[in-house]
């Protein structure tokens, strides 16, 4: 993935429906067509010292303000709600309090603490002293997946991880899969919903016969995997999840179902969102072509090695693209009630977050500008956690350093 350059980010809010003060929309309320601002009200991270941070995955607020940034391998790194170091929780290794694989999510429930690997879920004390682990795995034949304890639920559950098996490709060729709940005892409970994958999420060909071997692509119009590698997002609460429905591509009655499913099954909300199907053009589906091309041919692969151009040519061979862009990229639930949505913005100079209220109403959208040579699919800005008034990010400076962000969201039509 590409590395998000700090000083080369324009951040504006070209607000769809705000108010004076920022408001939420009422109705008859004329439109705010004055951008809002983004504006940096904190900022984690440094070049070498106690402040200094790897890849960061996930982001969490304990019950006394501090931040709690998760990374994939090393330590969870808690600061001060004032920027300060505070403290580092964990290491990588198998014993109490250790994680023996890359970490995926934290979170909190109540006064404790909890963080998700490919195998299992740990909770610890808010000193870093392991309370309960839980490791099981679920295999799914038929959908080419396995199942593991993820996100803890309210009652007890939880809305497991997903990996693939060796059976990989029947999940990545399915166009649904199923949103399952599990029990902290490894059976599945329920099914919260079937969720649609929508137009080309990931790719595949297994093209044995032609090429002497199988191979699986991630397709460069992918979104970020949600919650078990669907386009799900859960409330930073676990009390339900957000996710798009049907999209239907009608020319001049175009839609796409936005949900938000309590953990227990319920629908609280249902609504059809208006949009206009952008075509993918035939010069954009070459670019990606050829990047993927280039990625193949790079390296990473453990077939073939000793040539490139092989690699390149059949890169370019295998991707295959909708007519369409998906209507949506990725999806946030903020811990306010509100959705934030990344719309299909590429390869607009700009992404848009399109933010709506707890009954699915547009509040506004936020633009996100630069790097003037992005050229992929992935956010310019990887936002982990939002609110109507606030977002934090991460993004990376000179070298690579990361570094994350709180920005204030500045709702005032000027």
């Amino acid at each position: 993935m590409r590395g998000f350059r700090v000083r080369a980010l324009a951040f504006l809010a070209a607000a769809a429906g705000c108010g004076a003060g920022g408001a939420s929309p009422i109705a008859g309320q004329e439109a705010c067509d004055r951008p809002w601002r983004l504006e940096e009200t904190l900022r984690l991270g440094s070049v070498d010292g106690e402040g200094m941070l790897t890849y960061v995955r996930d982001l969490a607020i304990g019950p006394d303000g501090r931040v709690y940034l998760l990374q994939s391998w090393d330590p969870i790194r808690v600061f001060w709600p004032d920027g300060r170091p505070a403290e580092t929780i964990g290491r990588q290794g198998e014993g109490p309090g250790e994680w023996a694989f890359p970490l995926r999510g934290v979170g909190w429930r109540g006064d404790t603490l909890w963080v998700s690997h490919r195998l299992g879920t740990q909770f610890l004390s808010a000193d870093g002293e392991e309370i309960r682990r839980l490791s099981f795995r679920i295999r799914l034949p038929a959908e080419g997946s396995n199942l593991s304890p993820g996100r803890p639920l309210p009652d007890g559950t939880f809305l497991p991880g997903r990996s693939v098996n060796e059976d990989e490709h029947l999940f990545l060729k399915a166009d649904r899969a199923a949103l399952r709940r599990v029990s902290a005892s490894g059976e599945i409970v329920d099914t919260l919903a079937i969720v649609q994958r929508h137009l080309a999420r990931y790719a595949l060909e297994h093209e044995t016969d032609r090429y002497g071997w199988g191979v699986v692509i991630s397709h460069p119009l992918g979104p970020w995997a949600g919650e078990s590698w669907l386009p799900v997002a859960a409330t930073p609460d676990g009390s339900a999840v957000v996710l798009i429905g049907e999209v239907r591509e009608d020319r001049d009655d175009a839609s796409f179902d936005l949900l938000k499913i309590r953990f227990d099954g319920d629908t609280l909300l249902h609504r059809a969102v208006p949009y206009e199907p952008r075509p993918i053009t035939r010069a954009e589906a070459s670019v990606q072509r050829e990047l993927m091309g280039d990625r193949l041919a790079r390296g990473g692969s453990p077939w073939d090695t000793g040539n490139p151009e092989r690699k390149r040519r059949i890169g370019r061979e295998l991707i295959r693209f909708p007519e369409h862009y998906p209507p949506v990229r990725r999806i946030l639930a903020g811990d306010d009630g509100s959705i934030w949505l990344l719309r299909e913005a590429w390869p607009s100079p700009a992404d848009v977050w399109e933010i709506y209220d707890e009954r699915g109403e547009l509040e506004g959208s936020v633009r996100i500008e630069g790097p003037p040579d992005h050229e992929d699919w992935d956010p310019r800005l990887r936002i982990l956690r939002v609110r109507r008034t606030e977002a934090w990010a991460t993004t990376s400076g000179e070298f690579d350093v990361p570094y994350v962000h709180r920005y204030r969201v500045d709702r005032a039509c000027r």
